[in-house]
């Protein structure tokens, strides 16, 4: 055993080569075949993978990503297929060919359950958001297990299940069978609808944006279901499906079929496809910048440009025999991809920094790297139950912040314009603001001197009932309670008695009204100083489950808009709260390409509907993945320059 280790390590150290994208960084000997694809710990440091021995044995690795000894080893008595799931405390869920679904300690491999299932076990678990555990096995049965490792329910479908559910985003959980059916079965274990095709299915669904379910069959289609068990479309390829759908962050639907590796559009048309002289069961990974890695039967990762297919890099691992890929590639943090092979290797080919697709809903087998099957967006989600922006105002200058509610009828919203109250968190406000508010180029409403009640509506109550913190009977603060319904309004704050001062704009998402109208986006355009005098935006996210938002900041992209003055580099900050009172910074960009992420935060521009930017602009863009909590954004000038920024908050779907 320790010979196989030390060999694992001295090929890592020999095959180690330089950082070149497409170059193996290296090769670990796992003992045996493996068709497994390896998970991730949530930091990236730890690959997890089963392999089977030549004497049919199993086995479980965690292996560090310098490719040293392992963590650990658990042996099985069978082989393992089915690939890891990480929770999010770390636990890893995997079953096996001697029909054990076995809950394992990442620090050393131990059990902290196991269950017996009574068949084999290929299938990859999916773990919803309230914890159940959901995974396929050889007695014909759809398993629901709680994270304690007790029984919730079993669905019983028409033959074994090899593939692995996913999960959507209202706990509907989809998977196909050997039955030759997709299934869609509720939280509870009843099932909503299934769907006959011409093959068996061994492939596991990708879902969409839009809660498309994509799926392919050895009846040579691809099956794109709406989720209600319609079928929108199906594309005849010319061979069977054995891999799972990816998606692309514009929604391309990438698979192989028979010698080809195809890329469709959302509609089920072909926006190309190329040869790659093999078949695969490997299923794609989509990078941040677009590029899709696959590895595939005749030994071969490659790297393929998203707009034409073309082969960007390719690495060969044939070194002997049986080294067929149907391992899923994943893409760790730091942009190293790992794959497994049937020649026994692990491998760790180098990127070029960029990480997984984050605007993509679906971009890796079994969605992220750490396998959890898990759409994370559409309805149920997280939604921005209000949205500020802070920023000094001249005179005669006018603080502009615009704002979308998406939904269905009219809903309460506060808005208001604070400057006087300031004085009490150590800022020097604008004596007197206004705050008017308008529908495209008509005002709707305007306020100087808020007063308690207005239109009908109690300002104070509103305030206490949403959380924002209360103003004086006298102040000379701005505030408005308008019901509106879904479109694109703006704020405007101006000086009512030409002074100067620090203000406060703030739109929240009040409770009365249509519960679907919902705040999906805030900009505010405003003069960047220095220090305190930076341009600040708040966002607080709420809902049971996290949000991603796209958050930009635009000096140089302005000019276009006939903007003079601007913020010639802006510097784009993201902070949360700490338990101590101060504050974390979650993520920081200055120069919106630079991150490696151009493609997804192109398509994630496109998808909220928000102006494109130059490339080679200095504007800023992040997509980040927040819980529910609140925020701070603060854009600055780099080396304390200071001009005209617009800031925007957008929520993803």
């Amino acid at each position: 055993m320790l010979c196989a280790f030390l060999a694992g390590v001295l090929m890592a150290a020999v095959a180690a080569c330089g950082q070149t994208e497409g170059t193996l960084q290296w090769a670990y000997a796992l003992s045996g075949v493996t068709v497994s694809s390896p998970a991730l710990s949530a930091d990236g440091q730890t690959i997890y993978i089963g392999a089977e021995t030549s004497g049919r044995a199993g086995r479980i690795l965690a292996i560090p990503s310098n490719g040293g000894l392992p963590r650990w080893v658990r042996n099985r008595p069978q082989g393992i297929d089915a690939s890891p799931t990480v929770d999010v405390d770390g636990t890893i869920y995997i079953g096996g060919y001697d029909g054990k679904f076995l809950a394992l300690n990442p620090a050393n491999g131990a059990s902290r359950w196991e269950l017996n299932v009574g068949a084999f076990i290929t299938s990859t678990a999916a773990i919803s958001d309230d914890g159940v555990i959901y995974f396929g096995a050889g007695d014909s049965q759809l398993w629901a297990v709680n994270r304690a490792g007790t029984v919730r329910w079993r669905f019983s479908a028409g033959s074994w299940i090899d593939s692995s559910p996913a999960i959507g985003p209202d706990g509907t959980v989809y998977f196909g069978c050997n039955d030759s059916k997709v299934y869609a079965v509720t939280r509870e274990g009843v099932e909503r609808w299934s769907f006959l095709t011409g093959g068996r299915i061994r492939a596991s669904p990708a879902i969409g944006a839009d809660g498309t379910i994509y799926v392919g069959s050895l009846d040579q289609r691809l099956y794109a279901f709406a989720p209600d068990g319609t079928k929108k479309w199906d594309y005849l390829a010319n061979g069977e499906i054995h891999g799972s759908p990816t998606l692309g962050a514009d929604g391309t639907i990438y698979f192989v079929a028979d010698v080809n590796f195809y890329a469709l559009k959302t509609d089920g048309t072909e926006l190309w496809k190329r040869r790659i002289n093999t078949t695969s069961a490997s299923t794609a990974a989509v990078r941040a910048d677009g590029v899709i890695i696959l590895g595939a039967d005749d030994g071969v990762v490659r790297a393929f440009n998203p707009s034409d297919g073309n082969v960007r890099w390719s690495y060969d691992t044939r070194t002997g025999t049986g080294n067929l890929i149907e391992s899923s590639p994943i893409i760790a943090p730091d942009g190293s991809i790992y794959v497994g092979s049937l020649d026994g290797f692990l491998y760790k080919i180098n990127g070029n920094g960029t990480a997984l697709s984050t605007v993509s809903t679906w971009p890796a087998f079994c969605r992220d790297a750490t396998r959890t099957s898990r759409a994370t967006t559409l309805s149920g989600g997280g939604r921005l139950l209000n949205l500020s922006t802070r920023a000094q105002v001249g005179a005669s200058e006018t603080l502009i912040a615009g704002f979308v509610v998406q939904g269905g009828e009219e809903r309460v919203h506060l808005l208001r314009g604070i400057g006087p109250t300031l004085g009490a968190f150590g800022l020097a406000g604008m004596p007197d603001p206004r705050l008017q508010v308008f529908s495209g180029n008509t005002m709707i409403a305007s306020n100087d001197d808020w007063g308690t009640n207005i239109g009908g509506f109690s300002v104070s109550e509103t305030a206490a009932a949403v959380g924002a913190f209360s103003l004086a009977n006298d102040s000379k603060d701005a505030a408005l309670v308008l019901p509106l319904a879904a479109g694109l309004y703006s704020t405007h704050i101006t000086s009512a008695d030409g002074r100067r001062g620090v203000t406060l704009v703030e739109a929240y998402d009040a409770p009365a009204g249509d519960p679907r109208s919902r705040l999906v986006n805030v900009s505010t355009r405003g003069q960047v100083g220095v220090g305190a005098d930076s341009l600040f935006a708040g966002v607080s996210v709420g809902g049971p489950r996290r949000s991603r938002l796209l958050m930009r900041a635009i000096g140089p992209g302005l000019t276009q808009f006939g903007v003079g003055g601007v913020l010639a580099r802006p510097t784009l900050m993201l902070f949360a709260p700490t338990p101590e009172g101060g504050q974390r910074l979650l993520g920081t960009n200055t120069g919106w390409t630079t991150s490696g992420a151009v493609y997804d935060l192109a398509a994630a521009a496109r998808l909220v509907q928000a102006f494109p930017l130059l490339e080679s602009s200095a504007d800023c863009a992040m997509v980040v993945t927040v819980e529910p909590g609140n925020y701070t954004i603060q854009v600055s000038g780099v080396a304390n320059t200071t001009g005209e920024a617009l800031v925007e908050i957008y929520q993803l779907p």
